[in-house]
């Protein structure tokens, strides 16, 4: 038997930068799984629970020192991140025109 990986958006799609953080409620909608796009250059976002204090900017992670809750995207790239709940805050590491990002809420999705 297969697994269906397709992604199905359940959420609308958001432009996030680093002006501030975006929240996206999906918990009615049925949100497992979010689709990452970056847009205009390759960078790093960075996420949070809704309802908790807003993350900062993202930024790359300095030697050795672990990052919590942040993943850079290159330029054109999709990822999909699984279990991390379905209220969410997101925020980029640079203005949009520099380093922008769509997010979508959905089920499903696989990147490699």
């Amino acid at each position: 038997m297969s697994v269906d990986t397709t992604f199905q958006p359940k959420t609308p799609t958001y432009a996030v930068d680093n002006s501030a953080a975006v929240t996206i409620d999906g918990r009615q909608a049925g949100v497992t799984s979010w689709r990452i796009r970056a847009l205009t250059a390759g960078g790093y976002i960075k996420w949070a629970q809704g309802g908790t204090t807003a993350p900062t900017a993202a930024a790359a992670p300095a030697l050795g020192a672990p990052v919590a809750n942040e993943i850079g995207v290159n330029l054109g790239q999709t990822v999909y991140i699984d279990g991390i709940g379905a209220w969410m805050q997101f925020i980029g590491n640079a203005a949009l025109a520099t380093s922008g990002f769509e997010v979508t809420g959905g089920q499903g999705g696989c990147s490699g």
